[in-house]
């Protein structure tokens, strides 16, 4: 078979790639709770303090996601996972020197907000494009590392810190995303396969470069349409390397995926990523525009923008409190340590479930993401009247998880299906930019409420509520997909064309 691997081959070691950066991103995140508690003694810091931290590696995740997804489209995805699993290892592994909270919040915060930046976008599009028919699927499949993840690593974070100390749990992180290298090699770009059709259609290696006089056998179609959109790309040498992948990327997945509904789309992608041009000593610089705010213009982009907002707040700041509240009612350290893992484990259910329920198609998978939101905020505010009772607690921290699962799992599932896969990482870039600042803002700001209170309760409130609205403001989806797609009145076209004529 001709082209890239799509659903078969090498898609398969792909999703191994971002299995591996889910379980290092996300099992390190939500088991940054564990690492609070520690630091708060450490440095006798209150809760609004420790948990700036990951305010910051919010911010600078927020700020620098678009960045790395466009530099992936540029640079291919594989260069970008290098170079943040590597950032990630050096700045984690600083931070262990404890020299003063500020100097950890700046390394560890900037260090994982810089890495996960790098994983988690790049990520998604690679899984996007290799795979079609069970893309639902795979992507569950991919981020279920999440989920092992807060799973294994909140036990093994609290053998840690009683075995190493402090120092030493915060340099096994750091080693954790130098891992990140393994995922990296795995994510072979498309380009790779272009050059082995030419290779291939090429009668003599030698004869490479002389031009091919006669007719010969022709290859199949799919070679034939890919040699011709690569050699128009090398033709514009200005943007050569810019455009050149994404014609190709954007013709092989043209040649595999036909009848792809997510190609019904209700704007036409640009054939090129647009740039800056600006004059500098006499000479016109251009810039590839990183982040590209038009898609905001869409409604179905800007009303997915504003969702993902609200419920990314609630979702991932109860994890985040979840140990020290835990705490705070008497559970001991290991107890609380395995109700992260609790969480993980439905997670990791969770993921894979949705990912079968969403390829079956029985239910429409955007209302499949409203109802996990709804549910796992619902399980946060039952989580806060367990109480004390462990076994109550730790069935609504599963459930929670179980539901936080279906929700990520299907997230980017459901942005594919309301822009198309040609959009998708343009239309990701703003998504995640803007839900990061969730996290940049609302981290800070619950660890002071929680410090004005005195209590976690008002915490979790807050979190159900966002989650529950969140979910429920989705469901709106049809109405908004209607306005977009409604066609231009004749009485408004006719007042425009008046004028013109006289």
């Amino acid at each position: 078979m001709s082209g890239p691997p799509i659903d078969r081959g090498w898609a398969i070691l792909v999703l191994v790639g971002f299995f591996i950066t889910s379980f290092i991103m996300v099992g390190t995140a939500k088991s940054y709770g564990i690492l609070m508690g520690e630091l708060m003694k450490h440095f006798k810091i209150s809760a609004a303090t420790g948990a700036l931290v990951m305010g910051v590696s919010g911010a600078v995740y927020t700020i620098t996601a678009p960045i790395c997804v466009a530099c992936g489209e540029v640079f291919s995805q594989r260069k970008v996972v290098i170079v943040g699993s590597l950032i990630g290892f050096v700045m984690v592994g600083l931070s262990s020197l404890l020299v003063s909270m500020e100097y950890f919040i700046f390394f560890y915060g900037v260090g994982t907000g810089l890495a996960n930046a790098c994983f988690f976008g790049n990520g998604l599009v690679m899984v996007g494009m290799y795979f079609k028919k069970w893309r639902s699927l795979a992507t569950g499949l991919a981020l279920s590392g999440a989920s092992v993840g807060t799973f294994v690593i909140p036990i093994l974070l609290e053998a840690l810190l009683e075995t190493f100390s402090l120092y030493g749990a915060i340099l096994v992180i750091s080693a954790l995303y130098f891992n990140g290298c393994v995922s990296a090699a795995l994510y072979r770009p498309f380009s790779f396969y272009t050059k082995c059709a030419e290779k291939k259609s090429s009668p003599d290696s030698k004869n490479e470069l002389l031009p091919q006089g006669e007719p010969k056998v022709k290859e199949p179609t799919e070679q034939s349409e890919t040699e011709k959109i690569q050699t128009e790309s090398e033709k514009n040498t200005e943007y050569s390397h810019v455009e050149s992948e994404e014609e190709v990327k954007k013709s092989l997945l043209e040649l595999n995926q036909t009848e792809d509904t997510t190609s019904k789309q209700p704007a036409p992608a640009p054939s090129g990523r647009p740039v800056w041009r600006f004059e500098l000593c006499g000479r016109t610089l251009t810039l590839p525009v990183i982040i590209q705010f038009n898609v905001l213009k869409m409604p179905v982009v800007l009303f997915f923008t504003v969702f993902s907002f609200f419920v990314f707040v609630g979702y991932f700041n109860f994890i985040l409190f979840l140990p020290v509240d835990a705490l705070s009612r008497g559970i001991t350290k290991y107890e609380k340590a395995v109700l992260v893992s609790y969480t993980g484990m439905g997670d990791l259910v969770g993921r894979i479930l949705v990912g079968f329920l969403g390829d079956l198609k029985l239910i429409q998978r955007y209302k499949i993401l409203a109802i996990s939101c709804i549910l796992c905020g619902a399980n946060i505010i039952l989580f806060e009247i367990a109480g004390q009772v462990y076994w109550w607690m730790a069935i609504h921290a599963t459930l929670y998880g179980f539901f936080g699962g279906c929700f990520v799992a299907i997230n980017s599932i459901v942005l594919i299906d309301m822009v198309g896969l040609k959009l998708m990482p343009k239309a990701l870039g703003v998504v995640l930019l803007i839900q990061g600042l969730g996290a940049a803002i609302g981290q800070p700001l619950e660890g002071k409420i929680r410090d004005v209170t005195q209590t976690y309760t008002s915490l979790n409130i807050i979190n159900t509520v966002l989650m529950v609205g969140a979910g429920m403001f989705l469901f709106l989806y049809p109405l908004v997909k209607r306005f977009q797609d409604k066609p231009p009145r004749k009485e408004e076209s006719l007042q425009v064309q008046v004028p013109e004529e006289a």
